[in-house]
């Protein structure tokens, strides 16, 4: 029964949603590129004969609705086949208000500053795409498709320059075919071009999107078409070689490696990478929070090889990055080859405690605009201890009704340890969302077997079969002194899955309101049962709440976060504070402070940063962290101590030497002495 269930499925994914696509794509708007044969110079003005030829945008309107923007903003778009050509007139009645702060090229803080920002959709399958971002100061902010590493010649450049006028700023930006994946023979792109200003929080866009497209998550299928006279030059992007060298002097002497990173584009879609002595050391990990919870916390991977095309690879279930803390050889290709995706990484130890070697897969079909299938693998042998491997069968069915989003998810996962089956997992799930003032809801049903094994996955709750529900509602306002509220429920109920017996069962409901001034508020209260083991039954309540503050200033956003309870048996109250400081142009701090008391135990975290941004590629930064327990109740990732270290970063724009030099280590519990220099030079 349940295999017919799953073939119905199938054929609901395949036949239903090729129908769609069309009336969408008929209804998107279609513009024309001029090129130029005189490419105009980059330096923020606006002058150029180029850009009396090139396409000139319409009137911006709100990202999310349909009203006009509040500046009026100019665009021009042309190219000379190889690059891509905007430019940008913001207008602007109130210049004193304009927000310029950041100065470092690839830093997140620029989404706080005004800024443009265009959005490209470079394989035109309405699935994907690149965002190219710069604020008035010039400075550079990209998101590359698949994700990229943090080196320029890695990751490829493009040219940007800004200009400060009298009735507001100007930006011109270039940007290489090259730099982005496209298909063969690729006559049309998407493209939509937004303007963000910090005083006010919703964008202006152009071309304008339909209200089933104004969310992140949706703008892809819903971007206009953009058509070139001739087709992006298929060229294949040139290998590149980044061999590096890692010196340490600390108080066991002074030792060095070397180390080689490869990026090979098999194609301008598909790409390979390879990692040899990788020199993770020099990467700064998140810290994991000391607030309680009954399993393993989740913690992104800043590790470039591990977050690079991160989204190609299987979920946490199968595949947690942090699993695999080093490797001697490492290899990877990630990419979209039309509307079949892959993700492949492997990875090899031998120069550890133990031999090891892992492989992970994951394949995807996308099918219409808002379906897709797929099959995802793993393989860990940690030689003489375990051979582990996963299996997983994925399938989503995407659908839009007007401006409500729905998806149908389905998901099947084994595990075996050498020829042994194990245990397994399945999940199903019904989720809608609309546009704002609308209910967002869902329906789940999941199980989670005791003896599934996967050694390099993250899992929570074991032996379960659980069935969950979400109701919330979210809106948001141009005027008036309300930006937005968001309120949501959630209820959960879960029974051991060997013996049928009651396991947990939980009810939550959180509200949060922003203020167009930056201050906001946030409330919460849950409740719930849960039986850990025979014989331990606890009974759940919190109560919490929090206040935000300068959210609109860059570098000086706080919060205030405090809640009250029992958990696992415990009285529990947490506190939770965080303030960043602009101390002076290019130098920010910021601080957090964490404290649990569960029972008689008393945890408390510690955290201050700081970067000086000497140029857009030079800086300079410290971090302190001092804890002395964690609230995780399987107590992996505690880190208990004071540690203080600090970096200096120099990165070349065109293939120079990258240089980083670090007093400490980034990671350690305590405060360590020695110092690491890393120096990259791309071949």
């Amino acid at each position: 029964m349940q295999t017919n269930s799953r073939a119905f499925a199938l054929q609901m994914l395949l036949g239903m949603t090729l129908g769609m696509s069309p009336a969408i794509a008929a209804d998107r708007p279609v513009f024309d590129i001029p090129t130029t044969t005189t490419p105009p110079k980059i330096d923020g003005d606006l002058s150029d004969d180029a850009w009396k030829g090139a396409l000139r945008g319409g009137d911006y309107v709100r990202f999310t609705g349909s009203a006009p923007f509040s500046q009026k903003t100019d665009t021009w778009v042309t190219t000379d086949g190889k690059n891509l050509y905007i430019a940008f007139y913001c207008h602007d009645k109130e210049p004193d208000k304009i927000r310029a702060s950041e100065t470092q090229r690839g830093s997140g803080a620029v989404d706080g500053d005004d800024h443009v920002t265009v959005v490209v959709d470079s394989q035109h399958l309405h699935r994907g795409a690149s965002t190219f971002a710069v604020n008035p100061l010039g400075t550079q902010l990209e998101r590359l498709e698949s994700g990229t590493a943090g080196n320029i010649t890695w990751s490829g450049n493009w040219f940007a320059s800004s200009k400060r006028v009298a009735d507001g700023w100007v930006c011109e930006m270039s940007i290489p075919f090259k730099l982005m994946r496209h298909q063969p023979n690729t006559k049309a792109i998407g493209l939509l071009f937004l303007r963000s200003m910090a005083r006010e929080p919703n964008a202006g866009v152009w071309p304008a999107l339909p209200p089933e497209g104004q969310t992140p998550s949706s703008v892809p299928q819903f971007m206009a078409d953009f058509r070139l006279k001739q087709p992006i030059p298929d060229d294949r992007p040139k290998p590149v070689v980044l061999p590096f060298t890692i010196v340490t002097a600390d108080t066991d002497g002074v030792s060095a490696m070397q180390g080689l990173n490869v990026k090979l584009p098999f194609s301008p879609t598909l790409t390979g990478l390879l990692s040899v002595n990788p020199g993770f050391q020099t990467v700064e990990q998140q810290v994991a929070k000391v607030n309680f919870s009954y399993n393993e916390q989740y913690i992104p991977d800043q590790r470039p090889f591990f977050s690079e095309g991160a989204e190609f690879l299987p979920d946490p279930e199968l595949f947690y990055s942090q699993r695999i803390t080093n490797f001697d050889v490492g290899t990877k290709v990630v990419g979209r080859q039309g509307n079949t995706s892959v993700g492949f990484l492997a990875s090899s130890m031998r120069s550890g405690k133990f031999d090891r070697d892992t492989n992970v897969l994951a394949v995807k079909q996308n099918v219409g605009l808002f379906s897709d299938f797929g099959v995802f693998s793993t393989v860990d042998n940690l030689y003489g201890i375990v051979a582990n491997r996963t299996a997983k069968a994925y399938g989503n069915y995407g659908w839009v009704n007007r401006d409500r989003r729905n998806n149908l998810i389905f998901s099947r996962a084994q595990s075996w340890i050498g020829s042994d089956d194990k245990g397994g997992s399945a999940f199903a799930g019904y989720f809608s969302s609309a546009t704002n003032g609308k209910l967002r809801y869902s329906v789940t049903q999941s199980s989670l077997s005791q003896d599934f094994i996967s050694t390099l996955g993250l899992l929570a709750n074991q032996d379960r079969k659980s069935n969950g529900a979400s109701i919330g509602l979210r809106n948001q306002f141009d005027n008036g002194k309300v930006f937005s509220y968001d309120v949501n429920a959630t209820y959960d109920n879960a029974d051991r899955l060997t013996t049928g017996d009651f396991f947990y069962e939980s009810l939550g409901v959180t509200a949060d309101v922003q203020l167009q001034n930056g201050f906001g508020g946030n409330a919460s209260t849950s409740g719930g049962r849960r039986q850990q083991a025979v014989g331990t039954y606890y009974e759940d309540r919190m109560l919490g709440g929090g206040l935000n503050w300068n959210s609109r200033r860059l570098f000086q956003g706080g919060g205030l976060g405090f809640s009250q309870g029992r958990q696992s048996g415990f009285p529990v109250r947490t506190l939770g504070i965080g303030q960043g400081f602009f101390v002076r142009k290019g130098f920010t701090m910021g601080g957090q402070f964490n404290q649990q008391a569960l029972g008689s135990i008393t945890t408390r975290q510690t955290v201050i940063t700081g970067t000086y941004r000497l140029d857009s590629l030079r800086t300079v930064s410290g971090r302190l962290v001092s804890q002395n327990g964690t609230g995780n109740l399987s107590a992996i990732g505690s880190q208990v101590g004071t540690n203080l270290y600090f970096a200096y970063e120099q990165r070349s724009r065109n293939k120079g030497i990258d240089m980083f030099v670090l007093l400490g280590d980034p990671n350690a519990a305590n405060t360590t002495a020695g110092m690491t220099v890393k120096l990259t030079k791309p071949i």
